[in-house]
C-alpha cells in the first residue's frame, strides 16, 4: 500500500469527487447569484484544486485567478480550462503565505477546504482580506460539524466507468477540535492511503476569525439555495470587508 497525497493524482481527482455529495452546478449558481448581488467581476479561488469552480465561473465571464499549493492540481486545472476554452489564471502558491498585489472583488474557498490541513485558516483569512478591495467579499463553505459528528464509522463505496475502477474505504474519528479521516483508495487495483485532518469550527467561531482579520458584515446560509435551516448540514458565510 502506498502512503501518499491524492493531490498528486489529479487525473483521478474529478472522479474521486463522485464519492462525495458535491453539486458543482448548484454551487456555481449560488456563487453567481451572490456575485451579481455584490457586483463582482474579479475572483480569487483559494485552494482551487483542479478548477472545479474556477473553470465554470470563467465560462460565466468572471475574471478568475485560482491558486493551489499543488503543482499537480494546477496542471490539471489548466488542462480542464483548455478543454472548456476559457483562460482563468492559475498559480502554484501557498495560501498560508500568499497576499495578492492585485486586489479582487471576491474570493472563495469551498467545500470545507479552509479548515483542512495544511491550510492554516487564521493565516488564510487574513491574507484573503488583504487581497480584496474595500467592500470585497469572501465566501467560505463548510460542513456543519455539529451534525457531521453523528456520521462516524467505516464506510465503503465503489465506482466504475470507462475502464476506471475506484474503491474507497474510510474511517472518521472526532476529537473536540478535529476530524481525522483515514482513507484507502483502490485505483485500478493499486491501493493508496490518505489522511486528512480538519479543524472543526462552528458559525460563531468562523465569524470571530473573519472579524479578527478585518471583515465587517456577514450573511449566513445553510445550503446552496441560500436558505436558513433549523438543522443545517452546511454553513456558507459571505463576509464583506
Amino acid at each position: 500500500m502506498r502512503v501518499m497525497t491524492m493531490y498528486k493524482l489529479p487525473k483521478y481527482w474529478d472522479e474521486i469527487l463522485r464519492f462525495s455529495s458535491v453539486n458543482t452546478e448548484l454551487e456555481i449558481k449560488t456563487l453567481d447569484n451572490i456575485f451579481k448581488k455584490n457586483q463582482v467581476k474579479t475572483i480569487l479561488d483559494v485552494a482551487c484544486g483542479t478548477g472545479r469552480h474556477s473553470v465554470p465561473l470563467a465560462k460565466l465571464g468572471y475574471k478568475v485567478t485560482g491558486l493551489d499549493y499543488s503543482s499537480y492540481q494546477i496542471k490539471k486545472a489548466k488542462d480542464n480550462a483548455r478543454k472548456e476554452k476559457v483562460s482563468p489564471q492559475f498559480l502554484v502558491k501557498d495560501a498560508n503565505k500568499f497576499i495578492s498585489q492585485k486586489k479582487f472583488d471576491a474570493a472563495i474557498c469551498m467545500w470545507s477546504t479552509i479548515g483542512e490541513e495544511p491550510l492554516k485558516y487564521q493565516k488564510v483569512i487574513k491574507n484573503v482580506c488583504q487581497s480584496l478591495k474595500v467592500e470585497g467579499i469572501f465566501v467560505i463553505d463548510n460542513k456543519n460539524w455539529k451534525s457531521a459528528r453523528k456520521d462516524t464509522g467505516v464506510k465503503n463505496s465503489s465506482y466504475q466507468e470507462r475502464g476506471l475502477s475506484l474503491k474507497r474505504k474510510l474511517w472518521d474519528r472526532y476529537t473536540e477540535n478535529f476530524r481525522v479521516r483515514q482513507v484507502v483508495f483502490e485505483i485500478n487495483g493499486k491501493k493508496y492511503e490518505e489522511l486528512w485532518v480538519t479543524h472543526l469550527l462552528n458559525t460563531k467561531a468562523w465569524i470571530a476569525e473573519l472579524k479578527r482579520a478585518g471583515f465587517k458584515a456577514f450573511e449566513i446560509f445553510h445550503d446552496y439555495k441560500k436558505r436558513r435551516l433549523k438543522s443545517p448540514k452546511r454553513i456558507l458565510v459571505v463576509a464583506k470587508k
